[in-house]
């Protein structure tokens, strides 16, 4: 472990440069908040020293808070934990030194990191220094003193976007609205801060106290002004987090009482927010994404991972074209192939439709967009194969046809290519049986569009080598995907954990509530969408094709329902054709289409399940909980079959591929909110009235009535970690 410390050295110009040491970003652990206070304090004392500069180890100036100290908040629910750092650190012996203070900033000053650098005198940074306030996207506000410095330093617009939107800029941007000082390169950074802080201290630079200042905030009217649009903006784009209007009562705070004052009122809110279900939710996923990177077996046993620079993608359908996308943005080789040029080209095509959807986006410039598309080739046949890396077959869900390509690949590819499958469903043991290198058979599961969803599911089967798991993952990263390692079943992860929620609000239907009614609750829990909608989005033959797989595995938990038939019938097809639940009209929002409900009567006529044939009556709270909880009901088997390493990666997995709301902590997290009991006790009530598929699982059953929480880790379930 490298030394966590602060070090302090006084030059013979009279300068103390303090230094923060806690790689890999320096983030202020309790030991750097106090080794810090420890060292303003002695360099305040010393008579030899006149001036200070701040500065972090390693390029680095410092990443912010330790975020583990919000674990251990949320695991104590202690929040004495937390040390006071605005008025003891920031304001008392950093602002109010009697000595100037000059923040050296390189790499990054993030969070508690650029709230330390906005309580010096002034800040001098080298070139592309990230600066930025993220705090919001965990759920709590800066509390080092950023919300009352940075309107005073850059002006309230602005930098009510920057923490809002937890949006950073670079150094450059940064000395353009005032932020910083002066940009030197790194390597006169250190002898310019100094000189700088000497300038102060000899009143050749002027003493700024960021605080204390007010020429940037304008009138109070203005400032209401522009508090009250940030308001009702917040209120449409995050309805659900307290955060965002925290922030805005703590500015206002700050302009209509002082910037003192405003310090108090943030202290006091951000140990507030640290406590609330949205910073528990979101620190908690932005740990469990941290943790999907440790697969035990795989990256703790000295494995180094092999280099990837050319890729095969066979099928240039709707998914090939999308990874194909993916991998020569991040500048690695792609030969994708076709089975004849006519699908060739439209593959093509696709990949550079795009790549100019990303330049139009601003997420990838014009000269990379054109290096990108030069790393991709054009094949019809397996010649180009010969030295590939990797594999990933991205053809239509058929067996034979699969287990065909496997064959070939096999003779194709040089002895250590990896075989990926990026099929949704199918058992990879029934793609790979016919050929001898089952080892190097993998799942590389991403989700449409593959160029733009981060999650990249790696199934493994019982042969798979942890050197190809390894790889894969080493491949996940460099494409900025999320690798989640997960074992083979049917659907594996995702989908398995998820298809009983279109299930759920199918047979809600059927039991006479509203589509739009359902789709309606879920949204507003924080999908992007309801699943009817969803359906549409998909089409229907995903839908009939998907059903029929889960039917096939899962027989005891399935219900039928001819509904999507039904509106096949009638010409549906979702947004495909502009006609299915809803209708979709270019340039306008999906409308609700009073026109589908006669098929959904034709439908209850088929199902029949209707308490003596009348529409039940539900609350929104109940109609949430029966499409979620047989989800929930999944999740404990795919945890008790041991499909995933930990909890967390179905956490993580649920909001990164099915777009769970993040700040709800993922699917398992939220249930644990909830409670197992109540999960428990519900589908038991429900599959008494309404039969099998809300039959609670052992699993749950186990742990709700023993109150172990569902993502604490199984002791030693009979079938745990079987699948991996």
């Amino acid at each position: 472990m490298a030394q966590i410390r602060v070090t302090m050295e006084v030059g013979n110009d009279g300068v103390a440069v303090i230094t923060m040491s806690n790689p890999p970003v320096n983030a202020l652990a309790i030991p750097i908040i106090s080794g810090l206070k420890e060292k303003f304090d002695e360099a305040t004392r010393r008579s030899d020293v006149k001036a200070i500069v701040l500065t972090g180890k390693g390029g680095r100036f410092s990443g912010g808070f330790d975020i583990n100290v919000f674990q251990k908040v949320h695991g104590t629910g202690d929040i004495s934990i937390m040390p006071d750092v605005s008025i003891d650190l920031v304001v008392n012996a950093m602002e109010d030194c009697k000595k100037p203070l000059v923040a050296a900033v390189e790499g990054l000053a993030l969070g508690g990191g650029l709230e330390l650098a906005m309580g010096c005198h002034a800040r001098i940074a080298a070139p592309r220094a990230q600066l930025g306030l993220p705090e919001l996207s965990l759920g709590v506000i800066p509390g080092f003193g950023g919300t009352q410095r940075l309107p005073r330093l850059i002006g309230l617009s602005k930098a009510i976007e920057m923490m809002l939107l937890s949006k950073p800029i670079m150094s450059e941007e940064g000395k353009k609205l005032g932020l910083i000082d002066a940009i030197v390169p790194s390597e006169e950074l250190l002898k310019v801060s100094c000189r700088w802080a000497l300038d102060i201290a000899e009143r050749r630079k002027p003493w700024l106290r960021s605080l204390h200042r007010t020429d940037k905030i304008g009138s109070l009217s203005e400032a209401r002004e522009v508090l009250r649009t940030a308001r009702q903006q917040a209120k449409k784009t995050a309805p659900n987090l307290p955060q965002h209007q925290a922030c805005l009562d703590v500015i206002e705070e700050g302009i209509v009482h002082g910037g003192y004052d405003g310090v108090l009122k943030e202290a006091k809110v951000f140990k507030e927010l640290v406590l609330s279900d949205t910073a528990k939710g979101l620190v908690h996923v932005f740990l469990a994404q941290r943790a999907t990177s440790k697969v035990p077996n795989v990256t703790d046993v000295g494995l180094k991972p092999r280099q990837t620079k050319k890729v095969a993608v066979i099928g240039g359908g709707l998914m090939g074209s999308g990874i194909a996308t993916a991998l020569i943005v991040s500048n690695i080789f792609v030969v994708l192939k076709e089975v004849n040029s006519e699908y060739l080209l439209k593959g093509i095509k696709m990949i550079e439709a795009n790549v100019q959807g990303l330049v139009s986006r601003g997420k990838l410039t014009k000269d990379k967009a054109e290096k990108a598309l030069s790393m991709l080739k054009g094949v019809l046949d397996y010649s180009e194969f010969r030295d590939v890396d990797m594999v990933i077959e991205a053809v239509i869900e058929n067996v034979p046809l699969k287990q065909k390509i496997f064959s070939e690949i096999e003779k194709a590819c040089p002895p250590h290519c990896i075989l990926a499958t990026n099929t949704s469903t199918i058992d990879l043991n029934v793609i790979g049986e016919k050929i001898k290198s089952q080892d190097r058979v993998i799942g590389a599961h991403f989700f449409s569009p593959a160029h733009v969803m981060p999650l990249l599911e790696i199934v493994r089967t019982q042969k798979t080598s942890p050197q190809a798991i390894l790889d894969l993952m080493t491949v996940g990263k460099i494409i900025k995907k999320v690798p989640v390692v997960v074992g083979n079943c049917t659907g594996f992860a995702v989908n398995r954990t998820f298809f009983p929620y279109t299930q759920g609000a199918h047979i809600l239907v059927n039991l006479g509530v509203d589509v739009f009614r359902i789709d309606r609750v879920i949204s507003n829990f924080g999908l992007p969408m309801g699943p009817f909608q969803l359906q549409d989005l998909a089409g229907y033959g995903v839908a009939l094709a998907v059903g029929k797989e889960f039917a096939n595995a899962f027989p005891d938990r399935t219900f039928r329902s001819p509904l999507i038939e039904l509106l096949v019938k009638s010409g549906r097809n979702g947004k495909n054709n502009g006609k299915g639940y809803y209708i979709y009209e270019k340039g306008s929002k999906p409308k609700p289409d009073p026109s589908v409900l006669p098929i959904i009567e034709e439908c209850r006529k088929h199902t029949k399940i209707m308490p003596n044939g009348k529409p039940i009556s539900v609350s929104d709270k109940e109609i949430l909980e029966m499409v979620l909880f047989p989800v929930v009901n999944e999740a404990c088997r795919v945890l008790d079959e041991g499909v995933v390493v930990r909890a967390s990666d179905l956490d993580i997995a649920s909001v990164l591929g099915m777009s769970f709301p993040s700040y709800r902590g993922g699917l398992v997290f939220w249930a644990d909110t909830v409670g197992a009991n109540h999960v428990y006790k519900s589908l038991k009530k429900w599959s008494e009235m309404y039969g099998s598929f809300y039959k609670p699982s052992k699993f749950l059953e186990e742990r709700a009535l023993k109150g172990i929480p569902l993502s604490a880790a199984a002791t030693s379930s009979s079938s745990s970690m079987s699948r991996l």
